[in-house]
């Protein structure tokens, strides 16, 4: 372990403090931890289960985690399966039921966050680098406008945080940990940091219904994720459009207006990217192998 993750652990453990604002419960298939309260509002969660096919219902914000294995939430009618080292962030407005089907253990971690809490870091929250001047974070967060969005943990700032609580309950999931205030503003300044980008692009779009809106921004990030994985393929916008399930213009303009680059652009840049890199990588093999011979 390096000085720097090293020094995060630290941190993060002078969190781990007894108070009395929320509660550390495990969970596996013989049920939940005896100190269990659905009156605890901050609530963190570890579970090793196998099978599970069980409904949730959501009365704050929730982060659900995965440490090892797949999970597959089926919310309002789209299934998301969060892989390891991903996470899914759903508000009180969802509804919908957990899968787990595994040989091996399915390890993860569930936290519920105080809707309320969660606002008051909302009000306090300033966003400089955003142009959007009614951005109203607090109605998104706490609405049915709010998008239930699917996270690389490596590449967030609350992922960050989620990979350090993960590599001490790993260790040792069964002590009996509690966590102060601090630990819950941290994670709702990483969920607010996050999400900014995606409140801009829900805004971006010309649509009165909020729920077209939401369909709209899952397809164009379904078809910007066909392009990431696939980009070095003879790809083009009319494959994309298809991935996506929009007519090709219609994909052309949104993906345009929210991402503020044409799918033609974005192709071309991740070409160069790659392109670049992989030039880069040749000049220092040949720097390399010119001192070896000198």
């Amino acid at each position: 372990m390096s000085l720097v993750e090293s020094g995060r652990n630290m941190h993060l453990k002078k969190l781990l403090l007894f108070t009395n604002i929320s509660m550390y419960v495990t969970a596996d298939e013989s049920g939940i931890s005896t100190n269990y309260s659905d009156q605890v509002n901050n609530l963190v969660m570890y579970s090793s289960i196998k099978c599970l096919d069980a409904k949730l219902s959501f009365k704050n914000f929730s982060i659900k985690y995965v440490m090892e294995g797949d999970e597959l939430y089926r919310l309002k009618e789209q299934d998301y399966t969060v892989h390891s080292g991903q996470y899914l962030l759903c508000n009180a407005y969802c509804e919908g039921k957990v899968i787990i089907e595994s040989k091996s253990q399915v390890k993860g971690i569930c936290i519920d966050l105080d809707s309320d809490l969660l606002s008051e870091v909302v009000a306090s929250f300033i966003a400089p680098d955003t142009n959007i001047s009614d951005l109203s974070l607090d109605k998104y967060f706490n609405s049915v406008d709010f998008i239930e969005q699917l996270y690389e943990a490596k590449t967030s700032q609350l992922g960050i945080q989620l990979q350090e609580l993960d590599a001490i309950l790993k260790k040792k999931p069964h002590n009996e940990y509690s966590f102060n205030r601090e630990f819950f503003y941290k994670l709702s300044e990483g969920i607010i940091s996050d999400y900014i980008p995606v409140v801009r692009q829900f805004q971006s779009i010309r649509s009165i219904k909020s729920e077209t809106k939401k369909d709209l921004l899952r397809k164009l990030s379904k078809g910007k994720s066909f392009i990431d994985n696939h980009y070095f393929l003879d790809i083009d916008v009319s494959m994309v459009a298809v991935e996506s399930n929009i007519s090709e213009y219609h994909f052309f303009r949104l993906f345009k207006d929210v991402y503020g680059v044409s799918p033609y652009q974005y192709i071309k840049q991740k070409r160069m990217l790659k392109a670049n890199d992989i030039m880069k990588k040749k000049i220092t093999l040949s720097t390399t192998g010119n001192g070896s011979r000198l």
